[in-house]
């Protein structure tokens, strides 16, 4: 527990220093751009392909492909149990959508997907990302359509077909036909994948440092959002794990669904020029109060 502790501290170390140095003008919000192009089209990409191409055979297709319907399954009760509370806590149409996705989904590719990898290793990376694929399909395609209200201007296939997915297809396909690709490639992208942690802890700071603070902190109905996202996704993903039985899909599920709200309540409605505050007070106080609940759902439910 301990050590998972450690982890989530160093995560949210880079976190609160990216919120200082913006609070300190020392960087501006101008300057997350560069790093958000940077860390979705270089680094992501490269640890996508970096834990598929050393790792992904036809043997382990065979035996982890099942993770992909495990994680349909549980997706598709956690939109029910998202749509449920939406309608409890009511509100206006978008803010409805807002409460809706930070319910339902996590913040498992900035923040999860790099904290697995230093607590469980390279395999359950690998699962976690298999386990993941669906969840980035309705992030890339429902998420996005509700948090810019309809008026996103991506096609279906850009959404779906993202740089993270294109790093996964062809890290499958070294993996599975066992290319021998130089040294050199697998160096970079090794290196590349260690970036992604610090840069998009660093992004999540400075774009929570764009908002009033107390203001952020004022809105009751964060907080339940907060209870269902951190604290009641984890066990239920946790219990229909169980109650089916499929025990190989333990570690991804409740590792992802253990993981903040998404940055995404910010990035996408900026896009169209909505307002972003809600999505950065559900970013702000899950992220900061996840600092106790990671390390004790992992510790407790795996």
């Amino acid at each position: 527990m301990i050590a998972i502790f450690a982890q989530v501290l160093i995560l949210l170390t880079f976190c609160l220093t990216g919120f200082v140095l913006c609070k300190t003008k020392l960087l501006s919000p101008e300057h997350s751009k560069p790093l958000s192009v940077l860390l979705v089209y270089v680094f992501f990409p490269c640890m996508s392909f970096n834990t598929f191409s050393s790792r992904f055979t036809l043997g382990y297709l065979a035996e982890r492909g099942s993770l992909i319907l495990v994680s349909l399954g549980i997706l598709l009760v956690m939109v029910i149990m998202a749509a449920i509370m939406t309608k409890i806590l009511g509100g206006e149409h978008y803010e409805k959508y807002v409460h809706h996705y930070s319910m339902a989904t996590s913040n498992m590719g900035y923040m999860g997907y790099p904290l697995v990898q230093a607590v469980f290793g390279m395999d359950r990376l690998l699962d976690c990302m298999m386990f993941g694929l669906p969840l980035s399909i309705y992030i890339g395609t429902v998420g996005y359509n509700m948090l810019t209200a309809g008026k996103g201007q991506k096609s279906i296939w850009q959404k779906i077909f993202t740089p993270s997915l294109i790093g996964i297809l062809l890290g499958c396909a070294v993996g599975i036909s066992g290319v021998q690709l130089p040294q050199t490639v697998f160096d970079i992208a090794s290196m590349s994948s260690n970036c992604v942690a610090p840069v998009s802890m660093l992004l999540t700071g400075m774009a929570i440092s764009q908002f009033s603070i107390k203001e952020l902190l004022s809105n009751w109905k964060v907080y339940i959002i907060c209870a269902v996202r951190l604290l009641v996704a984890p066990v239920l993903a946790f219990g229909l794990i169980k109650l089916c039985g499929f025990e190989f899909a333990l570690i991804p599920a409740v590792a992802i669904y253990a993981m903040p709200c998404g940055m995404n309540t910010i990035v996408y409605p900026k896009l169209v020029e909505k307002d972003c505050r809600l999505g950065a007070a559900t970013v702000l106080i899950s992220t900061t109060l996840s600092l106790l609940t990671i390390p004790l759902c992992l510790y407790f439910l795996l």
